[in-house]
């Protein structure tokens, strides 16, 4: 595709499917992959009079990278969809507390041009959609362009690290696939400290009156997602109402496993996060 700018030589490649794109990919490692709308591109000066050709790989008519589909065991999301059209599609469908996080993540305008993938990947605000992520056990489908016939499945909080993504030069996220389960309760809040937004998610499900799954997390910009499965194990098959007393046992351990392991907090984080967990306790 030729920009209609004559001052512009520029050519995009357009593959329509994963393998075509992978392909492309892997044959013109030098092009640009550009993910911005066709008409809104400009990465070249228009006024040079030798401005070279310039040549870009456009996966914008990729279906599968923007698609939201459902089936029977799994949702799966395809990482150039945008927040709001995501938000739109799965209003009904998708796990509650991911359409509270991807609701709080950024502004509406933002979530227009904003992307699942891009949030996911951006370290200063991932946290609430990467720490909801992790406690639906989302795994991300990763190809790579040097080997366009092999995918893997790689849960989503092994993925992330402190200063972003993760992933090997070539490699690509096609899919985030979230499997489906039915939860009961959903918590979410967030606290700010030192211009940083600190979230805590939670979900449980319940069988007969009493905790059959019990997750959360604690997402904080820049840091990997806290997580602490001792506790959430040790919740499973307690009696519904939980009695007071256990909750204050429970938030008890919390508090002295928090402020020991986590001394990068400040005090007043620690307590409003122990205030938390000991509210998300109380919804169950």
């Amino acid at each position: 595709m030729l920009n209609g700018n004559d001052k512009i030589k520029f050519i995009y490649y357009t593959p329509d499917n994963v393998t075509g794109l992978l392909k492309t990919m892997n044959a013109c490692r030098s092009y640009r992959l550009c993910f911005d709308d066709l008409n809104s591109v400009d990465i070249i000066d228009r006024t040079a009079p030798d401005t070279p050709l310039a040549k870009a790989i456009y996966p914008g008519y990729v279906p599968e990278l923007s698609a939201l589909k459902r089936s029977e065991r799994l949702f799966e999301i395809g990482p150039e969809i945008k927040i709001n059209e995501l938000l739109k599609k799965g209003a009904t469908v998708l796990p509650p507390i991911l359409i509270r996080a991807l609701t709080e993540c950024a502004p509406p305008n933002v979530r227009n041009i904003l992307s699942i993938g891009g949030v996911i990947c951006a370290p200063k605000i991932r946290n609430s959609v990467f720490a909801a992520l992790s406690i639906l056990n989302a795994k991300a489908e990763i190809s790579s362009y040097t080997t366009a016939n092999l995918r893997f499945l790689v849960p989503i909080q092994q993925l992330f690290k402190e200063d972003g993504l993760d992933l090997k030069p070539g490699e690509m996220i096609i899919k985030i696939r979230i499997p489906y389960e039915d939860y009961d309760v959903d918590y979410y809040n967030e606290i700010q400290d030192k211009k940083t937004v600190i979230t805590f998610v939670g979900t449980a499900s319940t069988f007969r009156g009493t905790i059959s799954v019990c997750k959360f997390a604690i997402g904080n910009w820049g840091d990997d997602i806290i997580r602490e499965t001792e506790i959430e194990n040790g919740l499973v098959e307690q009696k519904l109402p939980i009695p007071e007393k256990i909750i204050e046992g429970w938030t008890e351990k919390f508090a002295n496993m928090f402020t020991e392991k986590y001394t990068s907090f400040s005090p007043y984080v620690q307590k409003s996060l122990i205030n938390m967990f000991n509210e998300f306790l109380s919804r169950l």
